[in-house]
């Protein structure tokens, strides 16, 4: 934050450059896309740029200088059509600034993001259901897409042993005979948390025991709108808002919770499921976008529809009284990333599409 640039080298071939920018609304982002273009067009004098990796939908087109490297690939992990439909029945006044923009520039963020996607000279997909999302919105060739999914480093999350589980509630300022459901994600109206704590009274009814944790941000008075709707279905001794709660400690947060529940609108990929499963917890999520393809209902967590409190709630409570399932199908959820969303398998896909880019 502030002007200028920053350079820090991370690692012997790693470097990166930091943009840095203001916090004012609206006008924060075109600074930083138009300091990157000026970065960017700045350091390929320096340094001959080969590949040119984006990430979609926040980077717009006019942010990477034409012809700035022998190739450019966009990864797309959601898109502003998608974006938009997930909010377009929330009052206005309910939405962030963001969401207002998204609702409002729609079509402007679409085709900002449509240039960009016909620029590419190869498209990553984070789902199945993502790359449908993009044949459907823009006049791209099904050729240059290619799906591989977001992955989840397999060292820093993974379960741990019932002895350091109770460790950590003891470490979080809860009783190790309490059962945790967490929910990470941002405070958006996309995230769906009305629906969760919608669910809550049922839950806490049948089970004394269990308590809820929500960790994210959001914008402003997001978290005391969510706090107010808590006190509304009256558990707010039961629910417990962490904030922002810092990267390098997440994964104790998923090891010392029971359950993982995401009542999400729209999702493509949620990094937060895959980090949930590779700490080996039951997963309660939405049959939205790109989770069935991680989520196998029944083996390895549970679908239910959004919006759906009732059946949320029976989920969860059907893992709280089962917890033998519940270990079962978070040993399920752990084999399912192993095997499909190793970040060292994803690396290799990668540089193959790279390749195939360059050629």
């Amino acid at each position: 934050k502030g002007s200028g640039y920053e350079a820090a080298k991370v690692a012997e071939d790693i470097r990166t450059f930091f943009v840095k920018a203001s916090e004012l609304p609206l006008i924060d982002p075109l600074l930083f896309y138009r300091s990157s273009h000026r970065l960017l067009e700045r350091l390929r004098t320096s340094y001959p740029v080969d590949i040119v990796h984006t990430n979609l939908p926040l980077i717009p087109s006019f942010a990477v200088p034409n012809n700035l490297g022998k190739a450019l690939v966009s990864t797309v992990h959601s898109t502003w059509d998608g974006e938009a439909n997930a909010i377009k029945h929330e009052a206005f006044n309910r939405l962030n600034m963001n969401e207002k923009i998204v609702r409002l520039f729609t079509w402007v963020l679409k085709q900002f993001e449509h240039h960009l996607l016909k620029r590419s000279d190869r498209i990553i997909a984070v789902s199945e259901y993502t790359k449908r999302e993009i044949l459907k919105n823009y006049e791209i060739p099904e050729w240059k897409i290619k799906v591989i999914f977001n992955g989840v480093d397999l060292e820093r999350f993974k379960p741990v042993e019932g002895w350091l589980k109770a460790k950590l509630k003891r470490e979080l300022g809860f009783s190790e005979k309490e059962l945790l459901v967490l929910y990470v994600g941002r405070l958006y109206s996309r995230k769906g948390l009305p629906t969760l704590i919608s669910a809550m009274p049922s839950v806490v009814k049948k089970a004394g025991n269990v308590r809820f944790i929500i960790s994210g941000k959001g914008f402003r008075d997001e978290e005391r709108r969510l706090k107010d709707y808590v006190k509304k279905f009256g558990v707010e001794e039961k629910v417990v808002f962490l904030g922002y709660y810092p990267d390098e400690k997440l994964p104790s947060l998923y090891r010392a919770a029971d359950i993982f529940a995401f009542p999400s609108i729209y999702e493509n990929m949620p990094f937060a499921v895959l980090e949930a499963l590779a700490s080996g917890l039951p997963v309660v999520t939405t049959k939205v976008g790109g989770i069935p393809e991680i989520i196998d209902d029944g083996r390895n967590g549970f679908l239910v529809e959004p919006f759906n409190s009732s059946k949320l709630a029976d989920r969860l409570l059907y893992l709280v009284e089962n917890p033998a399932v519940a270990s079962e199908m978070g040993m399920a959820g752990r084999r399912t990333v192993e095997e499909k969303f190793n970040w060292k398998r994803i690396v290799k896909q990668v540089i193959q599409v790279y390749q195939e880019a360059l050629d």
